[in-house]
C-alpha cells in the first residue's frame, strides 16, 4: 500500500506541477493541439534480485508492448501501455514447503500493463528539459513443473508477478534535423512475488518469496528519429550499477503520429 501511495503523489506531482511553474503556457493560446501516437515497442531487461539470505539471482525478461499516448501541445503526453512478457527468474530456492526445492524455471509468460507520463519543462538554445516517468505491473500466468527423482507423484506451481517504476529529468538536444539524441537520469525500482505451491501426495505447501531489486539509480542515453512527420524510431539504453553487477535495458520502439 506504501508503494501504490507514493506512486500515486509522483503521479500527481507530474500531472500539476507544469500548470503551477509555467502558467504562461496557458496564455499563449487557447487552442489545444492533440496528437494521437499509437505505437510498438521491445525491451530486453536485465536486473539483479535478493530475495534475502544472501540469495541473488538474476530476473531476465523480454518485454513486448502496445502504446497509446496523448501528446497535448507539443508539452504534455500521457501513454497507456498494454502487452506480453516473458520472464526468467533464473534458479529459484524455496526453503519451506513440505521440502525445499531450487528450480530453473526458464521463460514464464505474462500479462503487462502500465502509463507514462511525460511533460515538457524548459527549453535552453538547443536543448530541452523533460520530465519523465513511468510505472508498469506484470502478472504472470501460473506455470506448473513436476518433481523429479521422487518415487511418489509430486509437482510445483508457480506465478510471479512484479512492479517497476522509473522517473526523473531528460535532456534532449535538438540541434539537429529529424534526429534528436538525449540522457536520461532517473530513479527506479522494481520489486514484487514469486508464490510457489507444492504437492506431494497428501503433503501440500505454499511460500511466498518477496523480489526485491538492487539497484535505484539509472543512467540512459537514447535517440529519437523522424523517418517521416508520421513515423518515429526510438532507441535507448539503460544502465542501473549495484554492488554486484550492473544491470541494463534495451528499449527500441516505433511511434506513429496522427
Amino acid at each position: 500500500m506504501r508503494y501504490i501511495k507514493n506512486l500515486l503523489a509522483v503521479v500527481l506531482i507530474f500531472a500539476f506541477a507544469p500548470g503551477l511553474l509555467f502558467p504562461q503556457y496557458q496564455e499563449l493560446s487557447t487552442e489545444r493541439s492533440v496528437k494521437f501516437k499509437p505505437g510498438i515497442g521491445f525491451e530486453y531487461l536485465n536486473r539483479t534480485l535478493d530475495w534475502g539470505e544472501d540469495n541473488t539471482s538474476k530476473l531476465n525478461s523480454y518485454l513486448f508492448t502496445l502504446n497509446a499516448e496523448i501528446e497535448i501541445q507539443d508539452r504534455i503526453s500521457l501513454s497507456a501501455i498494454a502487452g506480453y512478457s516473458l520472464s526468467n527468474f533464473d534458479k529459484l530456492l524455496f526453503r519451506q514447503l513440505p521440502f525445499s526445492i531450487e528450480l530453473d524455471t526458464g521463460n514464464i509468460g505474462g500479462y503487462l500493463f502500465g502509463s507514462e507520463l511525460n511533460f515538457k519543462i524548459y527549453n535552453f538554445n538547443d536543448f530541452e528539459i523533460r520530465a519523465r516517468g513511468q510505472f508498469v505491473y506484470y502478472i504472470a500466468t501460473k506455470k506448473e513443473w513436476d518433481i523429479p527423482g521422487l518415487s511418489v507423484s509430486g509437482n510445483v506451481t508457480g506465478k510471479p508477478n512484479w512492479w517497476r517504476i522509473i522517473a526523473g529529468p531528460q535532456i534532449t538536444y535538438t540541434g539537429f534535423d529529424y534526429f534528436y539524441p538525449y540522457i536520461f537520469i532517473s530513479y527506479t525500482d522494481l520489486k514484487g512475488t514469486y508464490s510457489m505451491e507444492q504437492s506431494i501426495e497428501d503433503l501440500s505447501g505454499k511460500e511466498d518469496k518477496k523480489i526485491v531489486s538492487l539497484g535505484n539509480i539509472c543512467a540512459a542515453i537514447g535517440t529519437r528519429y523522424e523517418l517521416t512527420d508520421y513515423l518515429n524510431i526510438k532507441a535507448e539504453m539503460l544502465l542501473i550499477p549495484n554492488d554486484n553487477s550492473l544491470d541494463y535495458s534495451f528499449i527500441l520502439g516505433t511511434i506513429f503520429s496522427f
